[in-house]
């Protein structure tokens, strides 16, 4: 008769076997995928049966992964069409980001000074870098905001202005500069909104932006910098004024 084996003397050397984490699994092999270049952004993944046989796993579980890289902005399914790998990245740092500020308690004087540090040396960079095209486009933008500096046309303004400064942040020619600025503008837009009815004077506001741009246009990366600097300082101090501060305490 076959000895059973001790169960102590087994415990003792081995381990629990790991249950696997698709989600996790599914995750790293389309990074894999990207990293290598076989995928890309705006690329079609296989209907989802050709999925569940390549990656070893069943239709529940690739669903949940799926579900779980929809929310970070990795991919993002049309319906009656199947799923892709998401073109636009604005959403795939913004919800970990959000997450982390809560749980921080990062407040909006930190995102400020955060985007101060970062807008001031791509307006540096887009002195340098900016393309005729692009200087064109900044002018373009200032025109439309000369042209809506009155109460009525404030929203065009408050648009003209936010793309402004996209444009500021794409002629640094830094692709993950960029998305950064991108996510943190983004999580700001409602308190630029708010902060678009405290501007004491509108027209003031269009100086510091038009002095950006002189800066960019003449190939002064340190005005271009320090105009920038004072142009969000005095956004940053707006929000720390009590009209502001009483209004979002309401």
């Amino acid at each position: 008769m076959v000895e059973i084996t001790d169960l102590d003397a087994l415990s003792a050397v081995l381990e629990p076997v790991k249950k696997m984490d698709v989600t996790h699994l599914v995750v790293e092999r389309l990074r894999m995928l990207l990293e290598r270049g076989i995928l890309k952004p705006g690329s079609k993944l296989p209907p989802e049966p050709d999925m569940c046989k390549l990656l070893g796993v069943s239709r529940p579980s690739l669903r949940q992964a799926y579900k779980a890289l929809d929310i970070l902005g990795v991919i993002r399914a049309v319906p009656g069409d199947g799923t892709y790998i998401n073109e636009s990245t604005s959403k795939m740092l913004s919800v970990p980001l959000t997450f982390l500020m809560l749980m921080k308690k990062i407040s909006l004087d930190d995102v400020f000074e955060f985007r101060i540090l970062l807008e001031v040396d791509l307006a540096r960079r887009a002195a340098s870098r900016a393309s005729e095209t692009e200087m064109a486009t900044m002018k373009s933008l200032l025109e439309t905001m000369a042209a809506s500096l009155s109460e009525e046309q404030k929203e065009a303004y408050l648009e003209a202005e936010y793309e402004f400064h996209n444009c500021i942040a794409r002629a640094a020619r830094n692709p993950l500069l960029l998305e950064v600025i991108s996510m943190v503008s983004g999580l700001l837009w409602e308190t630029r909104k708010e902060l678009v009815n405290f501007v004491p004077s509108r027209s003031e506001d269009f100086k510091e932006h038009h002095r950006i741009y002189e800066a960019i246009v003449a190939r002064n990366p340190e005005a271009a910098g320090d105009a920038m600097r004072q142009h969000l300082l005095t956004a940053l101090n707006l929000t720390r004024s009590d009209a502001f501060l009483k209004r979002n305490e309401a």
